[in-house]
């Protein structure tokens, strides 16, 4: 995820297609299959700068042709990030685990049996 992000900035301030091919790789490893395939295309379109180079060119054709072996991801996880999985899995486990708590603050819940005293 690291190297998403660093990709995602260095194509910001000068987009070219090797940046964009390593771009495409990090969200292919992390099963986004759809995002990574919408990097390559201004490669595989001749849009992006390095993009008419032969070296680039095939390098781009092979990660599509990996992205087009991937299995279609089913239709109920499609734009489910593999943290959110994470997140939602882990918050299942602290709920089975540890006692259902307020989320507001501690001291909140002191003053709230005298909130009918307060003055606003």
């Amino acid at each position: 995820m690291a190297a998403e992000v660093v990709y995602k900035k260095a194509q910001m301030i000068d987009p070219d297609s090797n940046k964009a091919c390593n771009l495409s790789l990090c969200l292919m490893k992390q099963a986004r299959i759809q995002e990574a395939r919408s990097v390559l295309e201004p490669v595989l379109s001749g849009k992006l700068p390095g993009s008419h180079d032969s070296k680039a060119r095939n390098r781009a054709e092979e990660i599509w042709a990996d992205l087009e072996a991937q299995e279609p991801v089913p239709s109920g996880l499609v734009g489910l990030d593999m943290e959110d999985d994470f997140i939602d899995g882990l918050n299942k486990l602290l709920q089975e685990w540890a006692p259902l708590r307020s989320k507001r603050l501690p001291i909140f819940e002191e003053i709230s049996p005298f909130r009918h005293q307060l003055a606003c």
